[in-house]
C-alpha cells in the first residue's frame, strides 16, 4: 500500500505545474473582480485550495490506475477489447469473486490491504470532493451516479492499458466513494462552513 500511496504522490507533483497554470489563467479575471470582498476571496483563496487537492488527487489515482499493464493483455481495437471480455483474459464478471477469493485464500497478505481495502480507500475522496465542491452532487442518485460512473470507466479502459478488470473492484471503488460523500455529510454537521465552498 505504502509503494502504491508513494507512486501516486509522485504522479501529483509530475501534473501539480500544469493544473497551477491551467488554473491560474481562469480564475486570474475572477479573483481580480473580487478584490474589493475580502470574504468572497478568502471563499475563493480556500476553495482553490480544495480543487487542487482533489484534482491533483484525482489525476495521481488515475495515471497510477493504467500504470504496469501486460504487454499480452493489452486490446488496441474494440474489437479485441470485446474478445478480451468473451475470453475472460485478466477478466472478473462475477460480483464478490475476487473478494471472496481474498478472504478465503489470503485473509492477512498484503494483497488483501491493497486490493481490497485500497479500492475503497482510494475513492473517499471522490465522493467527499465532489458534494464538497459542486451542490448538485449533494442529492444521493447524483453523487451514486457518480461513484458509478468513474470506476465502470476505468475498468473500461484498463482493457486497452493491459491491467486486470474486475466488476469487484467496481463495487469497492463505489463503496468507497459513497463513504466519502457519508463523511462529506458527517463533516458538514461538525464544520458547517465547509458547505460553503461549492458552487
Amino acid at each position: 500500500m505504502a509503494l502504491y500511496m508513494r507512486g501516486m504522490v509522485s504522479m501529483m507533483m509530475y501534473f501539480f505545474p500544469v493544473y497551477c497554470a491551467g488554473r491560474i489563467l481562469i480564475i486570474r479575471r475572477k479573483l481580480y473582480e473580487e478584490k474589493n470582498s475580502y470574504e468572497m476571496s478568502l471563499k475563493s483563496g480556500a476553495r482553490e485550495v480544495a480543487m487542487a487537492v482533489f484534482v491533483l488527487f484525482m489525476a495521481g489515482l488515475l495515471m497510477l490506475t493504467f500504470q504496469n499493464g501486460q504487454e499480452w493483455m493489452r486490446a488496441g481495437s474494440l474489437a479485441e477489447a470485446a474478445e478480451r471480455l468473451r475470453m475472460r483474459i485478466g477478466v472478473n464478471l462475477s460480483p464478490f469473486h475476487t473478494i471472496r477469493n481474498y478472504m478465503k485464500y489470503a485473509p492477512t497478505s498484503d494483497w488483501l490491504r491493497v486490493n481490497i481495502v485500497g479500492n475503497i480507500v482510494m475513492f473517499i475522496p471522490w465522493g467527499f470532493g465532489l458534494p464538497l465542491l459542486w451542490k448538485k452532487y449533494r442529492y444521493f442518485h447524483k453523487l451514486a451516479m457518480m461513484s458509478l460512473i468513474l470506476p465502470v470507466c476505468i475498468e473500461f479502459f484498463q482493457l486497452f492499458a493491459g491491467r486486470t478488470v474486475d466488476v469487484d473492484d467496481v463495487i469497492l471503488n463505489f463503496m468507497g466513494s459513497m463513504l466519502g460523500g457519508f463523511l462529506f455529510l458527517t463533516m458538514r454537521l461538525l464544520v458547517p462552513k465547509i458547505g460553503r465552498l461549492a458552487k
